[in-house]
């Protein structure tokens, strides 16, 4: 693969930045591709997590938005998931783009995401510890012996947008490992 060569300024030859690699680019929309259905199915099983059972004789229910937490984490997995596939159209649109701006606006994108992700998946796996364990110095008692399926269904979503997240670090990872080759020049006015 050829690198192309400039002259700057000043006389002196540069190597032209070199392009992130194919692979690169082809991981990197995989990975949004990824994003974006985890998001989205981790989204569907929460708001679909839901039982209803009669328990000692009396009508109870489970359902995803009884706690602020997990409508938190669902609404996390929304935004998430419509922000990669924002991510994801601009990350076609400029594949052929050389400039390190795009590459420094995504790297911070997939950050915050990661970020939030990692903020609703963890508010929503604290209340899920509750849920499963109790807490007996409050006098909750465990709710998923008596709902096992909005428990399995509301884990399983959890579990997902984890998934989500170590997608989205990973993508930053590609970005960091990219942005060594990429090649910078600070203009002097010195000389000017």
């Amino acid at each position: 693969m050829e690198k192309e060569m400039e002259k700057s300024a000043s006389g002196e030859k540069y190597q032209q930045p070199a392009r992130p690699a194919i692979i690169s680019n082809g991981a990197q929309i995989f990975l949004r591709v990824l994003v974006v259905v985890c998001s989205a199915s981790a989204a569907y099983l929460m708001f679909t997590s839901k039982e209803e059972k009669l328990v000692y004789g009396f009508p109870m229910s489970a359902k995803w938005s009884d706690s602020p937490s997990t409508v938190y984490g669902a609404y996390v997995d929304v935004v998430v998931g419509a922000s990669a596939l924002v991510s994801l159209f601009i990350t076609l649109i400029t594949l052929r783009q050389r400039g390190h701006t795009i590459y420094f606006v995504l790297f911070l994108h997939d950050l915050m995401m990661m970020s939030l992700q990692l903020g609703g998946c963890v508010a929503a796996t604290s209340i899920g510890y509750v849920a499963k364990h109790g807490f007996e110095k409050a006098g909750w008692i465990p709710i998923c012996d008596n709902f096992c399926s909005f428990c399995t269904r509301a884990k399983t979503s959890v579990t997902i947008a984890f998934g989500s997240t170590v997608m989205l670090f990973v993508l930053c990872i590609i970005f960091a490992i990219n942005s060594r080759h990429m090649h910078v020049h600070v203009i002097s006015t010195a000389n000017v």
